[in-house]
């Protein structure tokens, strides 16, 4: 069954990307946030997908790739979706459910057939689907019931188009019965529906895409063994199928074939459904359960079945929720990861296989990613929850507790210590975050009440939006005016009002946040220009509202709007962005439209004529999976994770390694496919840009105030400068050493000590014979909280060959840290330079093995210095390829991607 969806681009919220975890049967997946994939529980069948059936009951990686995104898992099958669109698929395969064209069970991600352009999978119990990023999808496995939606029962080993040819920006799949979402908000389903799970009023089953009846608009959907779930933009939540336990929520046993609203008054911006009970994560990031509990999944404290939505227990603020089989995960906004409910197979990877009735932490770490870009600086969240920012801090948008130009930083520096911020919005001067429990925060320029504390006054540090009762998921800022959208889909704004783009029906400037549009107005998602506003409805289409001199409202006119008012055109989107005087739009097949200002060709059509009316982006084959845009520059981000961009270039943000404008969509020159998330950024003229890895960030553009974030001031016409967000403490404690070394043939001692420890669980030894998969070798307790020395060892006795070993520091609250690695050659070894980590992708790259006092240098594969001689080696800036590392007589080959 599908655990957790991936939404819609643009159509999250300010959450950790949707679907990097997933609960199964007796098994769990995950993404962590260098996007690396990791497994634990039962493997029987190959499920885990680490090349054995060995089950585990603690985290193991699944090979060493980086670059993954998604995740999902049906009974004993996994599927896994990678930056690039390409899928793969591991475990049972008896009825072709793995899509590789045959029945033979896989111990490895294996490419299903047919190549990649995915955006989104989701497995049932023998039968899976995929998104494309056309809208298409794809099905293929077990159709005894018609779940492939094909109009047949055969089964089907290669994905099969699912009939109809609608365009669909989610999908999600039961045990025999599957659904879709359209771009409008509309549900349709197929395959078995015995108990009801199909939603159209009737037991009968469908073998292509049916209306699910009651005219509802909805923005995701769960599928469990026989029920479904479905959340609307209002925040409600909605339940039909199968009742027996209670998994509907609705106070009853009984079955429901047509769609019911879940009790209680509770908002929600998450469902997921497990076999036959659910989860709802309610719009202040707590959690609520209901359905069966006999192994502990709702997390209440009991094994007592719920027939209504009953709070999980510890009060925990959660950011996305998986629900399997009997087992459940959490995702905190600090990266951490809970779970709950039956482990008879280590799925709950807490290192034993004893039942949880209340979320235990599970020592993964999972990410938190959101960007954003400024006049002239930058922010970003962390994947561990904390807040960075860099570059232009005149009026305090750093958020640092200084102001001035002589405080700007020309590197990434932590905001404050906490570590529950989910989203970052910027604009001309001020910034705004939104934390785990929907709060909003805002710092910066306020001289036109933008930071929405009620006042005209500056802040140099975070401080609250409104009240402590308003909660927000999503944030949006324009030049000197922001935007926030809650749970139940309403809009408020605040700040400047000149030219009408708060949306209240005025032109007077706000300091607290007011109400946008009619008291009727839902809103999916929110997009703020310099001063202009855009607005993505429940059923797709796009609203606009504000300044509208160049045509940015896309009203075919160039009149100014005090409310909402629609964009012209046909067709829905599902992802709208803006620029300063442009605004852009994605739509369910994935081609983009712009309209507004077009002096630099930042609309993409081939021309620099302004448009008052929605235009084709490029080419109509030309497919992108997000946007983002800047003060008259736009990116587009493809499916096989290439970027494009357009517009104004005189600074470089195209990236394209000139600075020429183009006026159709242009690659940028280092021709990288692993690129994640775009930064938008109304009054920017620099570009960020997310590497698969969750803990970097490539710039380009303009750099006078260090808005690049990569230690200078120096601007760049190039995606080349990758800038490292983690600190430089490689441990929460203070670790001053540690050593590896051979005290034997096949014996290894390890050594370690601390200045100072906080809440320090332990230390998780590692080992790894590649130095990036790495496995659990023993345990070492810590000191707790200590602010006196501590030295710890740790002696491996089965080691004769060559290892690397890391430190995983655990706290008290579950949150794991690691060290740097160390090398240990095989005792027949001869001496030899050793990089970790290789490949790399930018920052500083630890060099073993050196001769002492020898400096080190970097060639190209032509032979030429590139890198003078350093006593420490930084990749940063280098292009990706294949380049020789050397220190006195030593060499190795170092891979940059």
């Amino acid at each position: 069954m599908l655990i957790l969806l991936l939404l819609a681009p643009g159509r999250a919220g300010a959450q950790a990307l949707r679907g990097t975890i997933a609960a199964g049967s007796s098994y769990s997946l995950s993404i962590h946030a260098d996007g690396s994939l990791w497994a634990t529980g039962r493997n029987t069948n190959g499920q885990l997908g680490t090349g054995t059936t060995t089950s585990s009951t603690v985290w193991v990686q699944v090979g060493s790739d980086t670059d993954w995104v998604q995740v999902a898992v049906g009974t004993n099958h996994s599927l896994g979706l990678k930056a690039n669109g390409n899928a793969y698929a591991w475990g049972v395969n008896t009825y072709g459910q793995l899509g590789d064209g045959t029945t033979t069970q896989r111990l490895v991600p294996t490419p299903i057939s047919g190549g990649g352009s995915y955006t989104q999978l989701v497995a049932g119990t023998y039968h899976s689907l995929g998104l494309k990023a056309d809208g298409t999808a794809t099905a293929w496995g077990y159709n005894g019931d018609g779940a492939l939606g094909d109009g047949t029962t055969t089964t089907r080993l290669v994905p099969t188009p699912v009939s109809g040819g609608d365009a669909y920006t989610q999908l999600a799949a039961g045990t025999y019965h599957s659904l879709g979402l359209k771009a409008d908000g509309t549900a349709t389903a197929w395959g078995y529906n015995g108990d009801g799970a199909l939603g159209d009023g009737t037991t009968t089953n469908h073998l292509v895409p049916n209306p699910v009846s009651g005219g509802g608009l909805y923005t995701q959907l769960a599928a469990g063994t026989s029920h479904t779930l479905a959340l609307r933009a209002d925040g409600t939540a909605y339940a039909w199928g199968r009742n027996a336990t209670g998994e509907l929520g609705d106070g009853t046993t009984t079955n429901r074939l047509l769609p019911t609203p879940v009790s209680g008054a509770d908002l929600y911006t998450q469902v997921a459904a497990g076999a036959n009970y659910s989860l709802g994560l309610r719009a202040d990031g707590t959690a609520t359960a209901w359905g069966h509990n006999a192994g502990g999944a709702l997390g209440d404290g009991t094994t007592t079945q719920r027939r209504v939505p009953t709070p999980v227990i510890g009060g925990g603020l959660y950011t996305q929720l998986a629900a399997g089989q009997y087992h459940s995960l959490g995702l905190k906004a600090d990266g951490t990861a809970y779970a709950w409910g039956y482990n008879g197979s280590g799925e709950l990877g807490c290192g034993n296989t004893t039942q949880r009735n209340t979320p235990t932490a599970t020592g993964t770490a999972l990410p938190t990613r959101s960007t954003a870009a400024g006049g002239a600086f930058g922010l970003a969240v962390r994947a561990d929850g904390t807040l960075w920012a860099w570059g232009d801090n005149t009026y305090g948008q750093l958020g640092i507790g200084t102001a001035g130009p002589d405080t700007n930083r020309n590197s990434p520096m932590q905001v404050g210590t906490d570590k529950d911020w989910v989203q970052v919005a910027a604009g001309q001067y001020h910034s705004l975050g939104l934390k785990a429990d929907g709060t909003a925060y805002a710092w910066g320029d306020n001289r036109n009440g933008q930071l929405g504390d009620g006042s005209t006054t500056n802040r140099s540090v975070p401080i609250l939006v409104g009240t402590a009762t308003d909660r927000y998921t999503q944030l949006a800022a324009g030049a000197l005016h922001s935007l926030g959208r809650r749970a139940d889909g309403t809009a408020y704004a605040w700040g400047q009002n000149s030219f009408g783009q708060l949306g209240d029906g005025s032109t007077t400037n706000r300091s607290v946040p007011t109400p946008v549009g009619a008291a009727t107005d839902r809103f999916t998602h929110l997009a703020a220009g310099s001063f202009h506003s855009l607005g993505l409805m429940a059923d797709g289409t796009a609203t606009a509202w504000g300044y509208n001199g160049s045509g940015q409202l896309g009203d075919d006119t160039t009149a100014d709007r005090t409310m909402p008012t629609l964009v012209s055109g046909s067709g829905t989107y599902t992802q709208l962005v803006a620029g300063q005087y442009h605004s852009l739009g994605l739509k369910a097949d994935g081609t983009a439209y712009a309209w507004g200002d077009n002096g630099s060709g930042q609309l993409g059509d081939g021309s620099t004529t302004d448009h008052g009316m929605p235009m084709l982006v490029g080419t109509a084959t030309d497919h992108y999976t997000q946007l983002a845009a800047g003060a008259a520059h736009s990116i587009g981000l493809r499916a096989d994770g290439t970027a494009y961009a357009w517009g104004r270039n005189a600074e470089g943000q195209l990236g394209d390694g000139s600075t020429t404008n183009r006026n159709t969509p242009t690659q940028e020159a280092t021709l990288g496919t692993g690129w994640t998330t775009l930064a938008p950024g109304p009054a920017a003229s620099f570009s960020l840009i997310r590497t698969p890895s969750g803990y970097n960030f490539a710039s380009t553009g303009q750099n006078p105030s260090g808005q690049l974030g990569d230690g200078t001031t120096t601007s760049a016409s190039r995606f080349d400068r990758l800038n490292p967000l983690r600190s430089l403490q490689p441990l929460p404690v203070e670790l001053v050493s540690f050593s590896a070394r051979r005290t034997g043939p096949t014996a290894v001692a390890l050594a370690w000590a601390t200045a100072s420890e906080k809440n320090n669980a332990g230390f998780v030894v590692e080992k790894s014979a590649d130095g990036r998969a790495f496995v659990r070798r023993g345990f070492v307790a810590g000191a707790g909280s200590s602010t006196a020395p501590h030295a710890y060892t740790f002696a491996d006795a089965d080691a004769p060959t060559a290892a690397y070993y890391r430190l995983a520091q655990t706290d008290a609250n579950g949150t794991v840290t690691h060290s740097p690695v160390q090398f240990v050659p095989a005792a027949d070894a001869p001496a030899t330079l050793v990089l970790v980590p290789n490949p790399a992708h930018g920052g500083p790259v630890q060099v073993l093995g050196a001769p002492a006092g020898s400096l080190l240098l970097v060639y190209n594969s032509l032979g030429q210095l590139v890198r003078p001689a350093a006593p420490a080696l930084d990749v940063a800036g280098l292009p990706a390829g294949v380049y020789v590392v050397r220190a006195g007589t030593r060499a190795a080959r170092l891979v940059v991607e």
